[in-house]
């Protein structure tokens, strides 16, 4: 088994909106700190597997696509290619097509560019642990299912690589700020690799589409990114510390397949909202009518089908979809071995549970159908046993 990681840095190289608040509208290029695509690779003498970590709030599929293309057309054997987004809302618009540019040169060099290492003693180890420090539901009345999930890697039994999978929104930081941030995933990355020198860390967002920072955050800046990145930080270092059991890495596997999505425009009514809600629930859910009323007169731009993949690392796994899905969908996989992760393989839009009855702004974005809900379930399911 050879195995590769490699850091690279996306800043765009010139003003460019950011992208996740109605808010965001004017270019700007200032950064609090660098964004990142950091890139893991697996080749088992008969395939390479890349996943690359983003620090984006969504990596178009088309944009994968072309990569997946350009990638497979400079390599003798097969590959597979997943990209996965951390979410940050203060990175550049994944839209802007000279930003596209820029970040599938990047990429493709840093690919092309990577130092692998052989090694017949490569083994895994995996912890799951419930987790709350940073995020929790950001829906009243609502108990969101928040795990974090370490996958590391040893070679030799000396640690060389730590998968961290966890499921909040980075959006401590409010709407209008007016820099670039890799917000808490870029900070929680940053701040273990300079306790861990000879570890590399990578960053995966797991199903977080009701979960946030909402009732956890301090402050609405970057003090507040290090308040409560410090508390990710100190449960990954409580992992790490921990006795494990490592088992063989000397296989890796991967499959994909695509999931149609059927559509459904039920009137949602807002007239008599339930009491309770917070002030920010109260603003979000009028807005989210709003995003409704534009989507109504769109019905032809809704998205038709997602690819879900798995990737196997020896006895362990990672499911991906593209979704924001709710921390629900989870409960499809089996967290004794696998890990769900969102905002990956493209990005698409809110999925919220089938039998998520309150109203929130999530579900306003949601016109999925029950049947198509129920076939992403049972896919996750397969690929998550």
């Amino acid at each position: 088994m050879k195995i590769a990681y490699s850091k690279i840095c996306i800043n765009p190289s010139f003003p460019i909106k950011q992208r996740g608040f109605i808010q965001q509208v004017n270019p700007i290029y200032n950064f609090h700190d660098d964004l990142h695509a950091r890139i893991l690779a697996f080749d088992d003498g008969e395939k390479i597997a890349y996943h690359i970590s983003l620090d984006i709030l969504g990596f178009p599929v088309e944009l994968l696509d072309s990569l997946k293309e350009t990638l497979q057309s400079k390599s003798d054997r097969p590959i597979s290619v997943t990209t996965s987004a951390t979410h940050t809302h203060f990175s550049g618009d994944q839209k802007d097509a000279r930003y596209q540019g820029e970040l599938m040169t990047k990429l493709v060099y840093a690919v092309e560019n990577l130092t692998f290492v052989e090694s017949d003693s490569y083994k895994i180890s995996y912890q799951c642990v419930p987790f709350e420090g940073v995020g929790t539901s950001r829906i009243s009345n609502h108990k969101a299912n928040v795990l974090l999930q370490l996958f590391t890697i040893y070679n030799d039994d000396v640690p060389v690589v730590a998968i961290i999978l966890h499921n909040c929104h980075p959006t401590i930081h409010g709407g209008l700020t007016p820099y670039f941030t890799s917000e808490y995933p870029g900070y929680v990355v940053e701040t273990l690799k300079r306790n861990h020198e000879d570890i590399d860390f990578t960053f995966i967002q797991g199903a977080a589409g009701d979960v946030s920072t909402r009732f956890t955050r301090p402050s609405q800046d970057y003090k507040g990114v290090v308040y409560l990145g410090n508390k990710l930080v100190d449960e990954v270092e409580r992992l790490l510390a921990c006795e494990k059991e490592l088992k063989p890495l000397d296989k890796i596997e991967y499959d994909a397949t695509y999931v149609p999505l059927t559509h459904e425009f039920n009137p949602i009514d807002i007239s008599n909202l339930p009491e309770g809600l917070t002030d920010r629930e109260i603003e979000t859910i009028h807005v989210g009518a709003q995003v409704r009323e534009g989507l109504a007169k769109r019905l032809h731009t809704l998205v038709k089908q997602v690819m879900v993949s798995k990737l196997e690392l020896g006895p362990y796994k990672i499911v991906f979809c593209p979704n924001e899905a709710f921390s629900s969908y989870i409960d499809c996989v089996d967290t004794t071995k696998a890990g769900l992760a969102g905002y990956s393989n493209g990005y698409s839009p809110y999925i919220t549970g089938i039998n998520d009855d309150f109203i929130t702004y999530e579900k306003f974005t949601d016109t999925v159908t029950v049947e198509a809900k129920q076939h992403y379930m049972d896919v996750l399911r397969k690929y998550g046993k």
